[in-house]
């Protein structure tokens, strides 16, 4: 029998709407049946019980195989940067899927597609955690999370706790006569630079009490507009949907905050910043409550401050340091490509994108977002918002990758009218990043320049041969450990050893050694990497 959801609405204690669905808010892996986590440049998936199910050089295939066995899993924090083959995550009822804190999921530039499905006759599943942005350039053709109705429904699934950045839309409802999507909950979602931030799309004739879109919550969430955004909630449907203190923030002009279709029925509305621009209600019994609608205040602190707009949200973003201005920073831990420092300068393979994090504080925070103006070298600018925290703090993950342009980009921030500084970044053909160096980043150790024209052409020729397949890992192991044994390479410390008898490289390694043979780097840079990737336990030799 399809459930159908009354949503009572009772503002009396202070605790009603805001407490329960943070009461989860502390890791603990040992508690999940699955866990998803990298180590030395491949992605695996472990049963705390039983140990190590499968691993791959992708996270899409060990993700898939964790949602697959559904339960409670656990995603490790890290950088996951899918594959150009990524079709979409689909949960099954039942399933805890909890990203860490730091775990953030980086989709294709230019995906197509949505990144989390909840499917036909999908229940009580738990999705929270992480972040969730597009590769550098983005082009915001995706949906962060689709809700995909079905004649079983779509019904009391919770989501919350999710950050996500350059989506064309945020949350997507999609369903057609016959379909439903019932008793969802979202709490706490931070959507950014996005084109329609909540979509109720329904296709067909709806019936009453038979399909649509019933009972589905919204609360505490922010989402940060952008130049590009239409809407923040576009057409809101059928019966009993409740939003409360949803924001949207810093609408461009002809934008529209929010609308209510025709065929909608008790909508309620409660503070927030969803009624103002553009906003139009043609719904039937919609109640609402904010400071556009209301001039009588309960006596409930929490009412009023969700009225007057000014509850403050409780959005995932890293701590940072308490200064004012721009500053930048590479991730702690980099999972995939090589660094090479001296002092202040960052070598990247462009063929492995790289985050940089723009991040800073303002003294006298007002609300609103802070304008990143990003000069490119062909001279157009990409303008960004930054989300601004109560405190003052905010926060923007900027990714290069092999098919950003060469030269410099000038980053400079701006809060209302006041010039937070600016922010230089040299991309050479290396990927050069003069920014400082972390505390704990040690130089790297560069090898001695080619005093054997002999040896250097035998590495070209065996790095051509493993890179066209011609030979095997095993094989070209034997080279890197000949090189090792020279001298030429340092060897590798004893927790990058092989727990088996055979060579591990990472499979994207091979487009390097094809560079090499063509020509497109150097003897030294290629040395350089293997050394990186030895000592960083990327690459694993056999015990001696």
């Amino acid at each position: 029998m399809k459930i159908i959801i009354a949503v009572i609405v009772l503002l009396i204690s202070s605790t009603f709407l805001f407490t329960e669905s943070f009461a989860q808010g502390v890791d603990l892996t040992n508690n999940f049946g699955t866990i998803v986590y990298q180590f030395n440049g491949l992605y695996y998936v472990k049963d705390p019980l039983t140990g190590i199910i499968a691993s791959s050089d992708t996270p899409d295939t060990v993700i898939k195989t964790a949602l697959s066995r559904g339960g409670d899993i656990y995603l490790e924090g890290g950088t996951y940067f899918l594959s150009k083959n990524f079709a979409g995550f689909d949960l099954k009822s039942g399933t805890h899927l909890k990203l860490a804190k730091d775990a953030h999921i980086v989709v294709p530039s230019g995906y197509i597609g949505y990144v989390f499905r909840f499917n036909s006759g999908i229940s009580q599943c738990v999705l929270e955690g992480g972040d969730i942005h597009e590769l550098y350039p983005v082009k915001r053709s995706w949906i962060g999370i689709m809700m995909q109705g079905g004649p079983t429904g779509v019904y009391i699934n919770l989501i919350q706790n999710i950050s996500i950045t350059n989506p064309y839309i945020v949350i997507d409802f999609n369903a057609t006569s016959g379909q439903w999507i019932n008793a969802n909950t979202f709490v706490n979602i931070n959507g950014n630079y996005f084109v329609r931030g909540i979509e109720f799309d329904f296709a067909g004739k709806h019936t009453r009490y038979v399909d649509g879109f019933d009972g589905n919550t919204f609360r505490d969430s922010q989402f940060q507009s952008g130049p590009m955004t239409t809407y923040g909630v576009k057409d809101i449907r059928h019966d009993r949907n409740a939003f409360y203190n949803v924001q949207f923030w810093d609408l461009p002009q002809g934008s529209i905050s929010s609308n209510i279709y025709p065929t909608s029925e008790n909508t309620i509305i409660i503070g927030g910043l969803m009624t103002h621009q553009g906003f139009v209600d043609n719904g039937i019994n919609t109640i609402i409550l904010d400071s556009w609608h209301n001039s009588l205040l309960p006596n409930s602190t929490i009412t009023s401050a969700l009225i007057k707009s000014t509850y403050p949200p409780n959005v995932n973003i890293p701590i940072i340091p308490q200064n004012q201005g721009l500053n930048m920073n590479l991730p702690q831990q980099l999972t995939t490509g090589f660094v090479k420092g001296n002092k202040a300068q960052f070598a990247l393979s462009q063929e492995i994108p790289i985050d940089i994090n723009i991040y800073g504080k303002v003294n006298t925070p007002r609300g609103g977002a802070v304008i990143l103006h990003i000069t490119g070298p062909d001279g157009v600018v990409d303008q960004n918002q930054a989300y601004i925290t109560s405190d003052g703090t905010f926060y923007f993950p900027l990714i290069f990758d092999r098919n950003s342009l060469i030269g410099q980009y000038k980053i400079t921030g701006l809060y209302q009218n006041s010039n937070l500084g600016s922010l230089f970044i040299n991309v050479t053909s290396n990927q050069t990043f003069p920014i400082s160096t972390p505390s704990n980043q040690s130089t790297m150790i560069v090898p001695p320049s080619d005093s054997n024209e002999t040896l250097s052409v035998r590495i070209n020729d065996d790095a051509r041969l493993w890179s066209q397949g011609k030979i095997s890992d095993d094989t070209f192991g034997n080279t890197i450990q000949y090189l090792i044994n020279t001298g030429i390479i340092q060897k590798a410390n004893e927790n990058s050893t092989s727990l088996d008898r055979s060579v591990h490289i990472p499979t994207w390694f091979k487009n390097n050694a094809g560079w090499l043979a063509d020509g497109q780097i150097s003897y030294n840079d290629f040395i350089s990497e293997i050394q990186y990737l030895l000592k960083n336990g990327m690459i694993l030799m056999p015990s001696q």
